[in-house]
């Protein structure tokens, strides 16, 4: 059920490049490309330049952190607030400190970075609840129809919460487990938030082309 996901992954990376002489305006929204560019090349790499069968943690090592920590820059540059600002910027650096000493001293070789991985969901999730707190707290002057920002977000968001479960038992789940039905159902859950979250981008990086502004 996952092997289409690159695909969705390459098309939203693609429409971000068609949306970019809009969003380049925006501060947060033109970091975009360059975080699905990340995403993109880490499938590149894995599809032509992977052995089969290798493990291919280390890579995700690098890139999930690196992920998280451009939807933090985002945030931090989409916030308002300097103590949101603050908050955010805080958030950075301890996840690249965190996840630093996490690769270097506790994961194991071929193992999965989970802990950097569930500080980084659990701060980006945070930062989203604070940007949505902003954005409504004015809700009479907050027109949704306008903000495709906030269903990029709102996807995300669901993303996050929905995956951090199968990427908190990562390791578990392909070292020591054998109930492979439970490995399945929550693949199959992680692959359709994937396909959520990436038809959520493509569609409003379109909308914003269609209306030739994001706000």
């Amino acid at each position: 059920m996952n092997r289409f996901i690159p695909y969705f992954e390459f098309v939203a990376f693609l429409t971000s490049l068609l949306a970019f002489p809009i969003i380049k305006k925006s501060k947060y929204l033109r970091l975009f490309p360059l975080l699905l560019f990340i995403i993109v090349l880490v499938e590149v790499y894995q599809l032509f330049f992977m052995s089969k069968g290798s493990v291919n943690a280390w890579i995700y090592n690098i890139q999930i952190p690196l992920q998280h920590l451009l939807y933090l820059i985002i945030l931090h540059q989409a916030v308002e607030q300097s103590s949101y600002k603050r908050f955010l910027v805080a958030s950075g650096v301890t996840l690249i400190v965190f996840s630093t000493l996490t690769n270097l001293f506790i994961v194991e070789d071929k193992h999965f970075n989970v802990q950097a991985y569930c500080l980084g969901s659990v701060l980006v999730i945070i930062g989203i609840l604070v940007k949505f707190y902003e954005m409504l707290q004015n809700p009479t002057d907050f027109n949704f129809l306008r903000k495709p920002f906030f269903y990029m977000l709102f996807a995300f968001l669901l993303f996050n919460v929905g995956t951090l479960p199968y990427f908190a038992m990562g390791n578990w789940l392909y070292f020591v487990t054998t109930h492979k039905d439970i490995l399945m159902m929550l693949a199959n859950v992680m692959s359709v938030l994937n396909y959520i979250l990436y038809t959520t981008y493509t569609a409003m990086f379109l909308w914003m082309i269609q209306r030739k502004g994001y706000s």
